[in-house]
């Protein structure tokens, strides 16, 4: 999904010096800015080896991320210079990555569809738009303007992706981080048909929360029904912080839901044979990655049990997902904070 882990320096200079994979990328655009090769499309390979997609295959991951690392380190990048302390926008490591976010802007970056047209393409670029659509944000909390051409490419990429899950049937975390990252774009650019898509999205993926916390997509995966009941609650928090800074109030009932899939991921960190139980199969044990996005937008639904049993002092930086993860949920809290909140649709 989007979890993946590394740390980087704050320079981007050091960055493409201090790491080989990225040198073999990037190339220097000027004394002290690496530039990199815009990627127009994504062709992946399946990584699940089973009919219930919970088994996947080591030399598949491997291979998918040779594919997809000229998009992880440009996300990377980028994520490194606008987490940095004071951040702003006459940083030279900020206009550096501003500048590499307009050349992919221009270039059409993960517009292009592949012939043959391949799926798993498409749904990693709907993984990397989140991070996208936070990266823009952060731009704007830096203070930069963010130009037509920039706002129209990721109007274009939100569009397409948006079109991708509403004919999708699966109604699993994927289609909530589609409403996710459609509820993040319309905090970037008013657009009526995303606000409506992440609305409706909502309120599905709140229905779906049975009253034991459960949701019957997730347990679906066998044995990481626990590791994607996780990513189905990363998913709402983004979408749930979005809607705030959209100027969406929470409802009683839809804290309960969240609180209950909070609650039941905790105690089966704790005790996974019940939830083993009721997806057939062994859990497999999630790791760091799992806990990025609950841990940076999502402590106030997190119990005891998360701190007993899970990993509390996990890293909140979530590498190709718009990096540090409580820096981004402040963003979208500060948004939520703003004297005129942006119109929503009911």
């Amino acid at each position: 999904m989007l979890y993946g882990v590394r740390q980087w320096g704050t320079a981007l200079l050091a960055l493409c010096l201090a790491t080989s994979s990225f040198a073999h990328v990037a190339h220097a655009a000027g004394p002290t800015c690496p530039e990199f090769p815009p990627v127009l499309s994504l062709q992946l390979v399946g990584i699940y080896t089973d009919a219930r997609q919970s088994v996947p295959d080591p030399s598949a991951e491997k291979k998918n991320s040779e594919l997809t690392s000229g998009v992880d380190q440009f996300q990377r990048s980028l994520e490194s210079a606008l987490d940095r302390p004071g951040v702003s926008a006459t940083d030279s490591a900020a206009v550096c990555a501003y500048e590499n976010f307009r050349k992919w802007a221009a270039a059409g970056a993960l517009t292009v569809v592949s012939k043959p047209y391949n799926r798993d393409g498409t749904v990693k670029r709907g993984e990397y738009l989140i991070g996208l659509n936070v990266l823009a944000l952060k731009f704007r909390a830096a203070g930069f303007a963010l130009d037509p051409r920039v706002i129209d490419w990721l109007q274009t990429l939100n569009r397409e992706n948006r079109s991708f899950y509403e004919k999708a049937s699966n109604r699993g975390n994927l289609r909530v981080w589609a409403a996710a990252g459609a509820a993040l774009f319309a905090l970037i650019q008013p657009d009526a048909d995303a606000l409506s898509f992440q609305d409706q999205v909502w309120h599905e993926a709140m229905a779906a929360i049975h009253d034991d916390g459960t949701i019957d997509a997730e347990l679906a995966r066998g044995q990481r029904a626990l590791i994607y009941h996780m990513f189905s609650f990363s998913a709402a928090l983004v979408l749930h912080a979005a809607r705030e800074g959209l100027g969406y109030r929470d409802t009683p009932a839809d804290t309960a839901r969240l609180k209950r899939l909070a609650d039941m991921i905790g105690q089966s960190l704790c005790a996974p044979k019940p939830l083993a139980a009721r997806a057939q199969a062994d859990q497999e044990i999630p790791g760091d990655w799992a806990y990025r996005v609950p841990l940076g937008f999502g402590a106030r639904y997190l119990g005891d049990s998360w701190t007993r049993c899970g990993k509390p002092n996990a890293a909140t930086s979530d590498p190709t997902s718009g990096g540090d993860a409580r820096r981004s949920a402040a963003i979208l809290a500060q948004l939520a904070r703003a004297p005129s909140p942006r119109p929503i649709a009911r």
